[in-house]
């Protein structure tokens, strides 16, 4: 027995391909299942999971050809937790730092949707390779 089961903890993972030609309704629905599973009644809290799944997916579709988001969901009694992990092997973001002042945007965006992931989560990390390729994960605490 390890850990987790030790402390009782129950974790889902699904993970599902963002694509132009898919779009982000797989994801979508995934997600919706996996808020289901969790029992997440808290309307405001679906809606922030949902803008926050829309970024990720959108910032694969506009920068790169496609990519994954795989979504975690963990629960303990009344505690739950959902981690989301979206990669891509699109360019890459070039100055990480500059990406996340409000206003700048590596295309033609309004360079807010880093920002608002910041806003929205408890734990937003990004790793980019500079010969491209970037992967963001985000926790939210519900």
């Amino acid at each position: 027995m390890n850990k987790l089961e030790k402390a009782n903890i129950q974790i889902v993972k699904k993970c599902v391909p963002v694509a132009k030609d898919v779009g982000l309704s797989k994801a979508r629905k995934t997600l919706r299942e996996l808020l289901s599973w969790l029992d997440l009644k808290n309307e405001i809290k679906h809606s922030e999971i949902l803008t926050i799944l829309d970024e990720l997916g959108n910032n694969i579709l506009r920068h790169s050809q496609g990519g994954e988001i795989c979504i975690t969901v963990f629960r303990e009694g009344e505690r739950k937790a959902i981690r989301m992990v979206a990669e891509d092997q699109g360019s890459g973001i070039t100055d990480l730092s500059k990406v996340m002042t409000p206003g700048f945007s590596q295309d033609k965006g309004m360079g807010m949707g880093l920002n608002l992931l910041k806003a929205l989560t408890d734990d937003l990390r990004i790793a980019s390779l500079i010969d491209g390729g970037t992967r963001v994960e985000v926790w939210k605490w519900i």
